[in-house]
C-alpha cells in the first residue's frame, strides 16, 4: 500500500512510483524511510538514490539498484551533465536484472528521430496489445509491467511497447512530444503490419490512447491508464481561480508575460511545479512557460469524443495528484459511439486511489486483464 516516505507530495509520490515493487522488502523499506529523511532539495534527493544505487549495484541487486538510479535520474534535466550518467547506469542495471532474451528490441524511424520499440511475443498468442506511457514513462518501465503483471495472465496476447516522441530515446533523438498521438500509433501498426490491435496509455498516456483510437480504426479496444481529458488539469487543479482565469488568456502577450514570470517564481519553492515547467519544456520543446502552456492546451479530448468507437476501459483513483476524480465520470458520458465504456475509480480503501494506483498496480492490472480477456 502506497507509503508516506516523504512530506513533499511530488517526492513522495515517485519514491512510491519505484519502489513498489520492493513494498514487502522490510530491508529496503528501513533504507529508504531512512534516506528520504536527508532529501530537502533535487540537489540532495541525487546523492541519496544515487549512493543507494551503488550499495546495491555492489551487492549485484541489480532491480534494485535499477530503481534507485531510476529515482536519482527522474529529475535531472535533459542538458545537466550527469543525465548521461544516471540514465545510462538506469538502464544497465535493469537489464542484469531480467531475461532480455524473451524480448525483441527495435527502432522506427519517424521524421527526423527514431521510436524505440520491445515486442514481448508469447507462443500461440493472436492478439497485440500495444502498450506506451505519457510524460516522464521510459520503455523499461513498460517492460516490468508487462512482465510482472501481463505475462501469462494474458496469454493470448503479443505485446508491443514503445516510446513515442517526447518520451525517453525517442526525445534524445529530437523527437518532441504530439498531441497527434494517432501518428506514432500509426508507424508501429504500419511498421509491422498489424491489422487489428488494443491500445493502453499509462498516466498521460490515457489521454494520447484515447486521441489515437478516435483516429485509428485498426485500434478495437482503449484503455486510459488512467483517464486522462485534459493534460491542462495537471497545471491548473491546484491552482487559485485567478490563476486559472490567467492561464486560460495566455495568448495576451501581457498576462503571458506575467504567467512567466510567477511560474518561474513559484518552481523556486515548489517541487512539483519546478518538475512540471522543466519536464515539459523538455518534452515539448519550449522555453518559456507561457509557450509550454499552449503547447499543453492541445492535449485534450474536447472535439474528438464523438470519434471514439470502440470497447473502452477508463481507471482513475480518487486521490490523483495530476486528475481530478470527477474526469472519469465526465469522460465516459462524452464517448457517446462508444462500443461500451467501463470504468473503475479506485478508493484509498482498495489501494489504488493514486495516480495510475500508485501503492497497488495489482488491482488495476486485475481490471485491465478482466477488460481484454
Amino acid at each position: 500500500m502506497y507509503q508516506n516516505y516523504h512530506t513533499d507530495e511530488q517526492f513522495n509520490f515517485q519514491i512510491n512510483r519505484f519502489i513498489e515493487p520492493f513494498y514487502e522488502n522490510e530491508t529496503v523499506q528501513a533504507d529508504v524511510y531512512a534516506a528520504a529523511k536527508h532529501i530537502t532539495d533535487v540537489k540532495s534527493w541525487i546523492s541519496v538514490w544515487m549512493a543507494l544505487g551503488q550499495k546495491a549495484e555492489n551487492a549485484k541487486q541489480y532491480a534494485l539498484s535499477s530503481a534507485y538510479y531510476q529515482l536519482a535520474d527522474f529529475f535531472v534535466g535533459e542538458d545537466d551533465p550527469i543525465k548521461e550518467q544516471t540514465y545510462s547506469l538506469f538502464k544497465s542495471n535493469y537489464y542484469q536484472s531480467i531475461d532480455k532474451s524473451q524480448i525483441e528490441f527495435d527502432q522506427i524511424p519517424d521524421q527526423n528521430g527514431k521510436i524505440p520499440v520491445a515486442i514481448i511475443r508469447q507462443v500461440g498468442a493472436t492478439n497485440t496489445l500495444v502498450f506506451h506511457g505519457g510524460f516522464d514513462s521510459y520503455l523499461e518501465e513498460l517492460i516490468r509491467l508487462v512482465l510482472t503483471h501481463c505475462i501469462g495472465a494474458l496469454k493470448s496476447y503479443n505485446f508491443v511497447l514503445f516510446e513515442g516522441p517526447g518520451q525517453g530515446m525517442s526525445l534524445k533523438s529530437g523527437l518532441p512530444m504530439t498531441y497527434q498521438w494517432e501518428l506514432p500509433v500509426k508507424a508501429v501498426l504500419d511498421y509491422y503490419n498489424i491489422e487489428e490491435a488494443d491500445l493502453m496509455g499509462m498516466s498521460l498516456g490515457g489521454y494520447l490512447s484515447m486521441r489515437a483510437a478516435a483516429f485509428e480504426p485498426r485500434i478495437k479496444k482503449v484503455i486510459a491508464f488512467d483517464v486522462y481529458y485534459s493534460m491542462m488539469d495537471s497545471l491548473t487543479m491546484k491552482l487559485p481561480d485567478k490563476a486559472v482565469n490567467a492561464v486560460h488568456k495566455i495568448n495576451n502577450p501581457v498576462i503571458a508575460a506575467l504567467v512567466n514570470r510567477k511560474i518561474m517564481a513559484a518552481t523556486q519553492n515548489d517541487v512539483d511545479m519546478a518538475f512540471k515547467i522543466q519536464k515539459g519544456n523538455e518534452v515539448m520543446h519550449t522555453k518559456k512557460p507561457s509557450n509550454l502552456i499552449k503547447a499543453i492546451s492541445k492535449f485534450t479530448m474536447a472535439g474528438i469524443e464523438d470519434k471514439i468507437t470502440q470497447d473502452v476501459l477508463l481507471l482513475a483513483g480518487d486521490h490523483d495528484m495530476y486528475v481530478p476524480s470527477k474526469a472519469v465520470d465526465d469522460v465516459a458520458k462524452s464517448l457517446i459511439n462508444a462500443q461500451s465504456v467501463t470504468t473503475h475509480l479506485f478508493d484509498q480503501a482498495s489501494g489504488g486511489e493514486r495516480h495510475c494506483q500508485v501503492g497497488n498496480k495489482q488491482i488495476a492490472f486485475d481490471k485491465i486483464i478482466h477488460f481484454l480477456a
